[in-house]
């Protein structure tokens, strides 16, 4: 018997940087039975997935082994999308699962998953690249149909390249409340790592040399990428209708009020919000679409000058500035609820 998953999502879609999200969203459009515009709900089901991962709160993506420590609690060096991690996002989203690794037997993981996809519900397999999420959606016999940018067939020794496998084997309630919700978000927002690292920043553009330019100018790059995009979707998560928050939110004054405060501060054109500060911070590195969003030697040049730094240090005071911000009526609505 053949079978193969309808209204395939490949992925990532748009800004979407963080691939395991990106293929749970779209594992869950097919798992949810969405029929009609597939990449608004897929993009709409990652924002809310970061968001409530606290993805979309730090400073770095967990999986990256070159940063250490991590800029959010709950990620050790070497981290691999822990159990507790998954089971979070499957109260959330409500999806319940069965995982296998490398050691699991071939005909134990491949009849699991046959009988999911039979079901309708996809699997998320990680392979030998160890930091790319596939979806598995159709089979035929013994061969496995997967999915990511594209259609395609997985290998016949997938199982010999198995790193992790998530089968999603239905849907259920979500069971995360929404204080519990915005508590994960506090503890990401006041996290020791996360606010110290204003003065990693400020200290580091204090001493910038002919030496450490490049280094310097690398490390703002990349403390910048990933807050200009992930707290563009938190805004996105929070300002969506029907959305998986919605489906969680208990208290819709409430929600509007940190809808306001996170749009605001995150996403607003011309507010001094945190995507509009994060090009800035790319362009004071003469960092761009042109250079595939990452240094060249003219960074290097750029940070050594005085008023590069100083423009440095005054935006990235401006994103820490947005966090507390949206902290603190976090913390403050949570006092109501």
């Amino acid at each position: 018997m053949k079978i193969i998953l309808e209204h395939q999502v490949p992925f990532p879609v748009g800004a979407e940087s963080d691939r395991f999200t990106a293929a749970l969203a779209s594992a869950l459009v097919i798992s949810r039975g969405y029929n009609h515009l597939l990449e608004r709900h897929q993009e709409s089901v990652y924002h809310c997935l970061l968001t409530a991962s606290t993805l979309a709160f730090g400073f770095d993506y967990p999986w990256d082994d070159s940063v250490n420590p991590h800029s959010l609690p709950g990620f050790r060096s070497g981290w691999r999308w822990d159990n507790d991690f998954v089971d979070a996002l499957a109260r959330f989203a409500g999806f319940s699962y069965l995982r296998f690794d490398s050691t699991s037997a071939q005909e134990e993981v491949l009849s699991t998953m046959k009988n999911s996809l039979d079901t309708g519900f996809p699997t998320l397999l990680r392979l030998e690249n160890e930091m790319e999420w596939n979806l598995a959606v159709g089979y035929d016999a013994d061969t496995v149909y997967g999915l990511d940018s594209q259609f395609h067939t997985l290998p016949d020794n997938w199982h010999s390249m198995l790193r992790d496998a998530i089968v999603i084997t239905g849907n259920t309630t979500p069971d995360m409340p929404y204080k519990e919700f915005l508590e994960r978000i506090v503890s990401a927002l006041s996290y020791e790592e996360h606010t110290g690292l204003e003065s990693v920043i400020m200290d580091a553009l204090d001493h910038v040399t002919i030496e450490n330019a490049m280094d310097t100018a690398g490390m703002m790059c990349g403390i910048n990428s990933v807050p200009i995009e992930a707290r563009w979707h938190a805004a996105e998560a929070f300002g969506g209708v029907e959305n998986l928050l919605d489906n969680i939110c208990t208290n819709k004054e409430i929600h509007s009020r940190l809808n306001d405060i996170i749009f605001a501060r995150y996403a607003m054109n011309g507010n001094n919000e945190t995507h509009g500060i994060g090009w800035k911070i790319w362009g004071a590195l003469g960092v761009g679409p042109e250079t595939g969003y990452d240094i060249t030697r003219q960074s290097a040049d750029l940070i050594l000058q005085k008023a590069t730094q100083e423009t440095l240090k005054r935006l990235f005071a401006k994103v820490f500035e947005n966090d507390r911000a949206v902290c603190a009526e976090i913390r403050a609505c949570l006092e109501q609820l």
